[in-house]
């Protein structure tokens, strides 16, 4: 299951709300193989293919099935297999069982296309891209040659009597600017005292500049962050990866410093050439410090995209008779997160991912369906997919959206299996049985004569059906809920309840066989949202990629309860009140203890400082 739809209650991207799916305390995953009185009427040959498909998936052989691997390509070959040996024909390209396409899996800078030369009466100082400066994917690609104007800390703050860009032209200039803001150590200081005020982040400085019109940026790290350790640059992508739409580099401190010796900065007949000489008398004085330095500079930068292939798998199976143009579509994904760290709730620990819960058991479920389905004649056409990529965003249900194997006006409706596994710990959270006006009473019959541990949601969920469900298509989804385990190395074969998975398998062959047998196609209904009462609003867009403790701030929107506390991007949030924050799965049972109007003490890492601060909480912004 995909954690970026997973966390989709808790925090918001650029004011857009993260609801959690989860359980408010994941139960701790139950190794024990157990049998449910359900599952009694399932043959153990049917149990053991299920659980040969899941082990197979799940081993160490298949890397963990991430993008890039060999692993990856060998499960959608034994999908493939099965759905041959089934009697399935081909709904990929040119009659196979694949529909490839491409995946961004990382952004690169173009070495060839990225350079920060100065041009100085003495000469030409080229940089070198990677050691003296970085290029950020926050700024964007782009070509500029121009003069070189340093704006102090890039702030304008006229509420606050303070602009570094009040009588000083910048446009289609390259300004050079330190990073944070002034008098970070002063309790007095009009920038919130010794909090972070919103002056300090990246997007308000951007803002700032482009409201400047200036064509291009220089930062360096601000001396009073960096005064006991290393001035490190950031990575590509450290400051977000939204193009702003102009080039930004990140320089270090020294390289800045070698300027200003031969052009200083000067205030009357003082010369300061040093950043944290121009720091200090900015701080001293609280007046701009902007003027040229008699500098030029050619900069440019690109970022590309890196692009692995991969490929949904369809088979599809033909009916007879009148409704058999129309069509059903059972899928999961095959993918999971191969060695990590991209997903993993634990990125520092570089180990195969086995997914076996997530989503080995879903893949099975497919696999067997369309092994006991094609023993028989069905009414309704049934295409059975396994998409790829649902850890990257739902990219492979969503390219399947795009081309699919039979016109989307055709399916009538869509079953997806994310996380079937856990059945004798925690029974099936259904998904989507009120997406359509005939599903309650059709599920009443598929459960008739067995006893089924079912729970319905009466939200849709986000995985692979959800895009469906866009398209005004009536979904099922079956899960049987998150454990400790999930995207974690120990998401192992060893810990499945594959008796259960064969019951869930058992119930949904019944739902799929009562949709076939509907005289019409099933009436689609649109779920209404749920009022969540007292939903809190933090304000900030996380780091999936923060590879450490706690949870990495990736941005932060511009008036929310996080900026309005000084939070910033590149913090990492590792506790809130008193509870310790480990990764992004702990904050949505965090905050649905507060409520809106609640002051709560949020601990971040910064420069490898612990800082709190006091966040107050409130509700969903209106105009979202």
């Amino acid at each position: 299951m995909n954690f970026r739809l997973l966390t989709f209650l808790l925090c918001y991207s650029c004011g857009v709300p993260l609801l959690a799916q989860q359980p408010d305390t994941p139960p701790v995953a139950n190794p024990a193989i157990k049998t449910s009185d359900a599952a009694s009427n399932t043959s153990d040959a049917a149990i053991k293919r299920i659980g040969d498909d899941i082990r197979y998936l799940a081993s160490d052989e298949l890397e963990g099935r991430g993008p890039q691997t060999k692993g990856l390509e060998l499960a959608a070959k034994h999908m493939e297999e099965a759905f041959i040996e089934a009697g399935l024909v081909g709904g990929g390209d040119d009659g196979t069982y694949r529909k490839p396409f491409e995946i961004p899996v990382d952004t690169t800078v173009s070495k060839k296309d990225t350079k920060l030369v100065f041009k100085t009466q003495d000469g030409v100082i080229e940089l070198k891209a990677g050691e003296d400066f970085q290029a950020l994917a926050a700024g964007g690609n782009g070509k500029v040659n121009a003069e070189v104007v340093f704006v102090g800390y890039g702030i304008n703050a006229p509420k606050l009597n303070y602009s570094d860009y009040e009588g000083i032209d910048v446009e289609g200039k390259i300004v050079v600017m330190i990073r944070r803001e002034p008098q970070q150590d002063d309790e007095e200081s009009v920038f919130d005292g010794k909090r972070t005020s919103q002056h300090s982040f990246i997007r308000t400085k951007l803002d700032a500049v482009k409201k400047a019109k200036a064509a291009a940026i220089v930062m360096v790290n601000d001396p009073h962050s960096t005064h006991e350790k290393k001035d490190e640059l950031s990575r590509p992508a450290g400051f977000g990866s939204r193009g702003a739409g102009i080039p930004f580099f990140h320089m270090t401190k020294q390289r800045l410093n070698d300027l200003l010796a031969e052009h200083p900065v000067k205030v009357g007949d003082r010369e300061l050439k040093t950043v944290k000489e121009i720091s200090d008398q900015i701080d001293s004085e609280l007046q701009p410090l902007s003027q040229t330095l008699d500098i030029t500079a050619d900069v440019g930068c690109k970022f590309e995209e890196v692009n692995a292939g991969v490929s949904n798998v369809i088979g599809i199976l033909e009916a007879e008779g009148p409704l058999a143009e129309e069509t059903i579509v059972v899928g999961a994904h095959y993918d999971h997160l191969g060695m990590g760290p991209f997903g993993s709730r634990r990125p520092n620990e570089r180990a195969v991912h086995n997914g076996a819960d997530d989503n080995a058991t879903g893949t099975a479920a497919v696999m067997e369906l369309a092994r006991r389905l094609s023993a028989t004649k069905l009414k309704r056409r049934i295409i059975f997919i396994g998409f790829t990529a649902e850890e990257r965003g739902i990219l492979g249900s969503n390219h399947y959206l795009v081309n699919p194997a039979i016109p989307l006006d055709k399916t009538v409706a869509m079953i997806n299996f994310d996380m079937i596994g856990m059945y004798g710990k925690q029974g099936i959270t259904l998904g989507g049985a009120n997406t359509a006006k005939e599903f309650p009473e059709l599920l009443a019959r598929a459960s008739e004569g067995a006893d089924f541990n079912v729970k319905q949601s009466q939200s849709v969920g986000g995985s692979d059906h959800a895009g469906f469900y866009n398209k005004d298509i009536p979904i099922m989804f079956f899960h049987t809920g998150l454990t400790d385990l999930y995207h974690t190395p120990d998401d192992d074969f060893e810990t499945i309840d594959v008796e259960g998975a064969a019951t869930t398998i058992d119930l949904a062959e019944r739902v799929i066989r009562e949709i076939d047998e509907l005289p019409e196609r099933p009436t689609f209904t649109k779920v209404a949202p749920r009022r969540r009462r007292g939903m809190v609003y933090l304000g900030v867009t996380l780091d999936f990629e923060n590879a450490g403790q706690g949870v990495g701030i990736q941005d932060v929107a511009p008036n929310s309860p996080a900026s309005k506390a000084g939070v910033q991007p590149g913090d990492v949030i590792v506790k809130i009140g008193d509870n310790d924050v480990a990764n992004a799965q702990d904050l949505p049972g965090i905050l649905r203890q507060r409520k809106p109007g609640d002051e709560v003490d949020v601990v971040v890492k910064r420069a490898d400082k612990d800082i709190t601060l006091k966040v107050k909480l409130s509700g969903p912004p209106r105009n979202r």
